[in-house]
């Protein structure tokens, strides 16, 4: 038996993992796994070889590669605070090393992770791997790292040859995970590159922040940054405290920023205008999580009309499930002639949310607001740039306030917190297909995935206090909303529709992104070279109106995660984004996470055992 996993992400090593725990109940007398990545252990977004300045956004205790009950299982945290971690540092052959061990040593349950460490996380669980069954006979592991796949063909059997270069391996049975690619150039990229060319300018499509050259970037220049999640912390940190500049605590909650003299004068904008979310301080332990009180799939199914949720339906469970929380812990918190348990039965019970609400008297700022929590700036008078970074350095302050009360403490960000406890209750949703096609196109895709990243997948709180020091110091401002960008006058130019008179010119224009996961526009040539020999294409969704649209994931059979038409092809993670929700997330130990629960159903496809209950949404 011979199978092959793309890509060596957490994922893949998930995969590696489950063949290799679950083997021995197959049939197979022997097994032999093919592991190709173009990068190594972890990936290409976990290096080791990368600034420790670019951290995770999730607490290293709520991260972990084990199964949960696998002998000698280790979290990140746990890995961090052990002897392990500087045993196996030490061993690595990379240049960061001492940064490396100063940065663990620092590392503690609720610590944010550089992902750096989680990168020697990865390698350190591989190599456990590889000690596990160096004296198996039954099972061999072909390693392929530093290569790329070029070509997957099928073959008469059903099984399948996987191209590196002038080599092919032929294997029975092939599971991809690719993590975050490259795309097919828009055309307003390709019009941004060339123009970049023509007169000089720096242009860094959306990637890895990590690998993006910013060493055309000098002080004296403007940089235009587009988009403000992750992917703009991490540039904003490479063009800052990657310059030399540095940050001290002033010891109420803020940050001064001393700078090296080497930062350019940084523009950053997006169609919102505002940063994400920051993330709190986490409050819980590694495996608490607070379930669903109206989201729930009892709820849901009580909802269904003809086999359908409606989006406002399911919207509406999810926004109560946030106020209820909201509410709980404003009351907690501000309000303590308010009883919070009879609180929470009234408003579980009620079918007039907004009523209840009402009987409080509360003022009318700490009423939830959620077209106001969409959008921050709703109402404010917006003329200047100058004008709108005091709004935005007003909602930053409050916003850090609030999460650094704590995940279980703030109100707000405590509240939106709730949104990753509710993602296999939007996953079920999801991968059921119970909204209609028409819901899911122009509602669910169209905006909500969108709002979900903004509320729930922003940087750890810190990463919004560098911000507000950096703009006190002058070096970051944030461009007003619906932000317009194009070359002109040989410079990049951008401003607000909304004071549309006030132009910056830039010599830099950074598109502060990763590439969606979009199988028909992929570039990466596993995925082109399985489109090109008719083994995938993308899931089709027909529209009330009979158009068809391509969801951006593969089609797969949600049963079993094998690829529609193909028995012997698999597929999970970022390839799925769209049919399933958040699948870029690394499992969370001690909560039956449905990521390990469906790598295992996967494994098992894999290896021909029967899977009894199948987890269908991950």
């Amino acid at each position: 038996m011979k199978i092959g996993i793309i890509g060596a992400g957490p994922r893949g090593l998930l995969m590696l993992n489950n063949l290799i725990q679950n083997f021995e109940s197959s049939d197979h007398d022997n097994l032999t796994i093919h592991l190709f990545d173009r990068a190594v252990a972890g990936g290409r977004v976990w290096k080791v070889k990368q600034p420790i300045s670019l951290i995770m956004n999730t607490p290293a205790n709520e991260l972990s590669l084990f199964d949960d009950g696998q002998e000698d299982a280790l979290s990140v945290s746990e890995w961090c605070q052990s002897d392990i971690s500087n045993k196996f540092i030490n061993s690595l052959d990379v240049d960061n090393k001492d940064e490396l061990l100063t940065a663990v040593d620092k590392i503690n349950d609720r610590s944010y992770v550089p992902r750096a460490i989680c990168g020697a996380y990865c390698q350190w669980f591989f190599q456990q791997l590889v000690e596990q069954i160096k004296d198996n006979d039954s099972i061999n592991l072909a390693v392929h790292f530093n290569q790329n796949v070029d070509n997957v063909e099928k073959v008469k059997d059903d099984s399948f040859v996987v191209s590196v270069g002038d080599v092919d391996y032929p294997v029975d049975k092939l599971v991809f995970s690719l993590g975050q690619q490259e795309n097919k150039l828009t055309k307003d990229q390709e019009s941004l590159q060339k123009y970049a060319k023509d007169y000089g300018l720096t242009y860094i499509l959306p990637g890895e922040a990590d690998e993006a050259d910013l060493s055309t970037i000098t002080s004296d220049q403007n940089v235009i940054i587009r988009g403000m999640g992750l992917s703009f912390n991490d540039f904003v940190s490479r063009l800052t405290e990657g310059r030399g500049g540095y940050f001290t605590d002033n010891g109420d909650d803020t940050l001064t920023y001393h700078a090296s003299g080497d930062e350019p004068t940084i523009y950053a904008g997006s169609r919102r205008g505002v940063p994400y979310y920051p993330k709190a301080i986490s409050q819980k332990a590694f495996n608490e999580n607070y379930p669903a009180v109206f989201l729930t799939n009892e709820n849901v199914d009580k909802h269904l009309k003809d086999g359908h949720i409606s989006f406002e339906d399911f919207h509406m469970l999810l926004r109560l499930d946030i106020e209820y929380r909201y509410y709980s812990f404003l009351f907690s918190l501000k309000h303590p002639e308010i009883d919070v348990e009879d609180f929470q039965k009234k408003f579980r019970e009620t079918d007039n949310h907004n009523a209840l609400i009402g009987s409080y008297h509360l003022p009318t700022e700490e009423v939830f607001d959620w077209d106001k929590i969409l959008n921050p700036v709703a109402g404010v008078k917006i003329s200047t740039l100058d004008n709108y970074q005091k709004h935005i350095k007003t909602w930053l302050k409050e916003m850090i306030d609030d999460a650094l009360l704590g995940s279980k403490t703030g109100p707000v960000i405590g509240s939106l917190e709730m949104l990753r406890d509710l993602r296999d209750n939007i996953r079920y949703v999801l991968s059921n297909h119970l909204f209609t096609n028409d819901d899911l196109v122009h509602k669910y895709l169209g905006r909500f995935s969108s709002d979900m990243k903004f509320l729930s997948q922003g940087a750890p709180a810190v990463r919004s206090q560098e911000i507000l020091a950096l703009m006190d110091a002058g070096i970051v401002k944030i461009i007003g909303p619906q932000m317009q960008v194009i070359g002109a006058n040989h410079k990049f130019i951008t401003r607000s529709a909304f004071y549309g008179e006030e132009i910056i010119h830039g010599d830099a224009l950074i598109e502060a992104r990763t590439n969606a996961p979009v199988t028909k526009v992929s570039a990466n040539p596993v995925i082109t070279s399985m489109m090109d020999n008719g083994l995938i294409k993308p899931l089709p969704i027909t529209l009330s109106d009979g158009e068809t649209v391509d969801n951006s994931s593969v089609d797969i059979d949600i049963k079993t995660d094998q690829v529609v038409g193909q028995p012997n092809l698999y597929t999970w993670g970022l390839n799925t984004e769209g049919l399933y929700f958040v699948t870029s997330a690394i499992p969370r130990p001690g909560v039956n996470d449905s990521i390990l629960l469906a790598g295992d159903d996967i494994a098992k496809g894999l290896l021909d055992i029967p899977v009894e209950n199948p987890t269908i949404y991950m």
